[in-house]
């Protein structure tokens, strides 16, 4: 999250000539307000633009539609309409207040809970439960333990025969919650036991298409700040599955199993 103060740019000197549109940010995920004592957080199921143009308050644009031309470029309305009915966007939003110290952990829960929601998938079958809970398997999970509260398994892809791909990601900020915005450790081999007896690990870039020992950084050469350090990636060695991720970091790997 960025936090943004109104009227204010931090590399450079603001004239305020849009007081509107020039304090309105992207709301990717939620928004929030607080003071010492209570925070005021909105999660969104989609992108909008959001803004606190005044203290205490929070707008969010849901739907931009205009009926003239703004004079900005494109030399017509920005009136978007379907069968001469102009459109209307629906959409989910939550609103938590809560006091600032425990607000982190529950929007955060809440904000996955919201966007990694299972999707039901539903089909006809000719077959008694009986016969069908016989025939097939009805339940089936690659996790056999149950991750940290504050960590998430954003992928679980399968390769090839032998080879996944996974991407853990620790979905809290640093010093934004006492509990969990800390370090965690797991161990790969003890949370997919399922997916059976991994051989071998090697950290991939985000991405997943290169091995991250081989990620040559650039290095930036700037007037006015110095270039971030290149960072000394070491390839996990072999049965080493213990993985270990910091807030806001997500890791990725390939691993292959017996």
């Amino acid at each position: 999250s960025f936090e943004r103060t109104r009227d204010y740019r931090p590399t450079w000197n603001y004239t305020v000539l849009e007081p509107v549109s020039g304090n309105y940010y992207p709301v990717n995920s939620r928004i929030w307000i607080k003071d010492q004592t209570r925070q005021f957080t909105v999660l969104t199921d989609r992108s909008h633009g959001g803004a606190s143009l005044h203290d205490g308050s929070v707008e969010i644009m849901l739907h931009r539609r205009l009926l003239y031309d703004d004079d900005l470029g494109v030399s017509e309305a920005l009136n978007e309409s379907a069968f001469g009915e102009g459109l209307v966007v629906r959409g989910r939003h939550s609103l938590i207040v809560d006091a600032p110290a425990t607000s982190a952990l529950v929007h955060r829960v809440s904000a996955q809970n919201m966007y990694m929601h299972p999707l039901a998938v539903y089909s006809l079958t000719q077959q008694t439960y009986a016969n069908y809970s016989t025939a097939y398997r009805l339940t089936w999970s690659a996790l056999t333990d149950v991750l940290p509260l504050n960590l998430h398994l954003l992928t679980l892809d399968q390769l090839g025969p032998k080879d996944y791909l996974i991407r853990v990601e620790h979905y809290f900020e640093l010093n934004e919650d006492d509990t969990y915005s800390h370090p965690v450790t797991i161990d790969l081999q003890s949370i997919l036991k399922s997916i059976g007896t991994i051989t071998n690990t090697v950290e991939l870039t985000l991405g997943g298409n290169l091995p991250l020992a081989e990620l040559q950084r650039l290095n930036w050469v700037t007037s006015d700040k110095q270039s971030s350090r290149a960072t000394d990636h070491k390839e996990q060695s072999l049965n080493d599955t213990s993985v270990r991720l910091t807030p806001m970091q997500i890791r990725t790997f390939q691993v292959t199993v017996a």
